[in-house]
């Protein structure tokens, strides 16, 4: 699974990331204030009464906060037994995947995270959150897309393929590419920059002390 929050950093409930930070009353009271201080754009003061302000320096940390313990709710949801591999939770802040062999494991991970994200005002965009095989592509593109890059498997002879840790062959190489979202911002981003100014030399003089 591919997963997308919906607007996390705009409307992840200051509440209940309140009540998960770890920290001294007077840090958590100023947090708290921060949180609630608005945004100034021109002259016009616009309230903050959800979410953390994307840009701030702290927000990637509080988002952390927020979304703390999705990895333990699904290793609870799935305790680990005999021929079972419980499903991997792979998460940097608000961008997560979700991998296991078996495509009712995924479906059944996804509702549990999502009633577990309700209880932070967060939900799963429909549009961007999608089940894909890494190899197999019956609906859809194969692999999936994480912090910029594509992660997908190719098939391979056994000369090329991958192993297990009992070096059976797998049938299959793993390769991580820059996805086609950041191979398009790139140039975007080089196109979009401005220049530096050039800057003046500087003058070095020398005055003889007699």
């Amino acid at each position: 699974m591919d997963a997308d929050i919906a607007k996390c950093f705009d409307r992840v409930d200051q509440t209940a990331l309140l009540a998960k930070l770890s920290t001294s009353p007077s840090l958590r009271r100023n947090i708290k204030t921060w949180l609630a201080a608005g945004v100034l754009d021109g002259e016009e003061l616009f309230p903050t009464t959800a979410g953390t302000p994307q840009g701030g320096v702290i927000s990637p940390l509080l988002a952390n906060v927020a979304l703390h313990g999705l990895e333990t709710i699904i290793a609870e949801h799935f305790p680990p037994r005999r021929d079972f591999r419980p499903p991997k939770v792979v998460r940097y802040a608000d961008d997560f995947v979700v991998l296991h062999e078996e495509r009712a494991v995924i479906e059944e991970s996804r509702e549990s995270i999502s009633q577990w994200l309700t209880g932070l005002g967060l939900e799963l965009q429909a549009s961007k959150t999608r089940l894909a095989h890494t190899r197999e592509s019956s609906a859809g593109e194969a692999g999936f897309d994480i912090l910029g890059f594509q992660i997908r498997q190719y098939p391979a002879g056994s000369k090329h393929s991958e192993r297990n840790g009992h070096q059976q062959v797998l049938g299959f190489v793993t390769k991580v590419e820059p996805s086609r979202g950041a191979l398009k911002r790139h140039p975007e981003k080089l196109r979009n920059s401005k220049p530096r100014p050039a800057e003046r030399p500087c003058a070095v003089t020398t005055k003889r002390i007699m």
